[in-house]
């Protein structure tokens, strides 16, 4: 029964840190134990792609605020409404996509949840950098503004931002 506990406890460890998404950051592959919001907002993301995938707009709404929006780096002025982005997105439903390197920031009601998403349908994955923004709503978490930009190879670096290959790990202050 004790060795039945430990393997219980170890594989729901392992299946956490690999449902998160998250990989150390020192880039040596060990596994980084996921936060309690990250594991939650990773359940609600998941959430959304399994309503995408089966074109299930009932349970895609249950997710987004009445006023969410999608905003776009191939159009920042012109924000995608609630009912266009829903329409949209179950119009060609992406069968496969992962969700990696995800941080929660919390401010309260709110939640910034920053991710990097790949698409694997086609000839080629495409990976966008998403930070979609959650409000509470009583006792659930509503989607209130996605925000998406592609990422690749030979994309510009932010002004202010570290390249990647520079990049540490801060202690936060």
């Amino acid at each position: 029964m004790k060795r039945f506990l430990i393997l219980l406890g170890l594989l729901a460890t392992i299946g956490g840190a690999s449902a998160a998404g998250q990989v150390a950051p020192n880039g040596r592959g060990g596994a980084v134990t996921p936060t309690r919001n990250v594991l939650t907002f990773t359940r609600l993301e998941n959430a959304w792609l399994e309503a995408v995938q089966r074109r299930d707009a009932e349970a895609l709404g249950r997710l987004l605020a009445d006023d969410f929006e999608i905003r776009s780096a191939a159009a920042p002025g012109v924000p995608t409404a609630r009912a266009e982005a829903i329409r949209e997105s179950l119009r060609v439903p992406v069968s496969r996509s992962s969700i990696d390197q995800m941080a929660v920031h919390e401010y309260g009601d709110l939640m910034l949840v920053s991710f990097l998403w790949t698409l694997a349908d086609g000839a080629a994955p495409h990976s966008f950098f998403v930070v979609d923004t959650w409000k509470r709503s009583g006792d659930e978490w509503k989607a209130a503004v996605r925000y998406a930009a592609p990422v690749g190879e030979g994309a510009p670096m932010v002004p202010g931002a570290v390249a990647p290959s520079a990049q540490s790990l801060r202690k936060k202050m």
